[in-house]
């Protein structure tokens, strides 16, 4: 029996060339493995869009950072992802331009989980928090919880709680319960 040699990762440079502006964001690298990403229905849509304005209503460009929904982040050399709600500095003048991720891991990265197998939410975890994501938080809607992980621990927040980042958003706390409003 012939052996078949196993493809070794992909890398995301790689990644970007083969799905790069015509994929319509269907699909994300994760440790060097393609993903399909989920289609999107009200409630995912409504909750990224809650928390967009929620932070910008909130005013983090104040803190020199931009929230922005479903942008492209080259987090490694094998992963290449999309959050669906991003807030990271503000973006550098040499990528302003360019049609391209940015090419680093957000500071905070959000996740709506509706149908993400726990593999992927795992994986999507460590790979932002191993490159240098400062948290990262999933969302989950039918349960109304957030639950944000940064690199030493976790906490699960319910409707009556605020979702802060004193260290980088000094100030700045979010109703979980507006998170989500109109559902």
């Amino acid at each position: 029996m012939a052996a078949h040699p196993i493809a070794p990762p992909m890398t995301a440079d790689e990644f970007i060339r083969l799905y790069g502006e015509e994929d319509e964001n269907r699909h994300e690298l994760i440790d060097g493995e393609v993903y399909e990403r989920p289609l999107n229905g009200y409630t995912h849509d409504r909750v990224k869009n809650n928390l967009k304005k929620l932070f910008d209503r909130a005013g983090v460009d104040g803190h020199g950072f931009e929230c922005w929904v479903e942008h492209g982040f080259r987090v490694s050399e094998k992963a290449a992802m999309i959050p669906d709600v991003a807030i990271f500095r503000a973006v550098r003048p040499e990528y302003a331009k360019r049609n391209s991720p940015s090419p680093q891991a957000p500071e905070i990265a959000f996740e709506v989980a509706l149908s993400d197998s726990s593999i992927v939410l795992q994986r999507k975890i460590s790979a932002y928090l191993r490159n240098g994501a400062e948290a990262v938080c999933y969302i989950f809607p039918d349960l109304r919880k957030v639950v944000v992980y940064t690199a030493h621990e976790w906490s699960e927040l319910s409707e009556g709680d605020q979702l802060e980042f004193p260290t980088l958003l000094r100030g700045i706390a979010i109703p979980v319960s507006a998170i989500f409003e109109d559902l």
